[in-house]
């Protein structure tokens, strides 16, 4: 699990957090899936 800590300063840079979380649970998903197939 991720977790931002601290204070965001502009709306851009929450937009960054925002797609870096995004592509993190993708990853994790993405992970998990591959697992799945390969387990089957």
């Amino acid at each position: 699990m991720m977790m931002i800590v601290g204070q965001v300063s502009s709306a851009e840079e929450a937009n960054e957090i925002e797609e870096i979380a995004k592509s993190f649970v993708i990853g994790t998903r993405a992970r998990e899936l591959a697992q799945r197939l390969k387990d089957n």
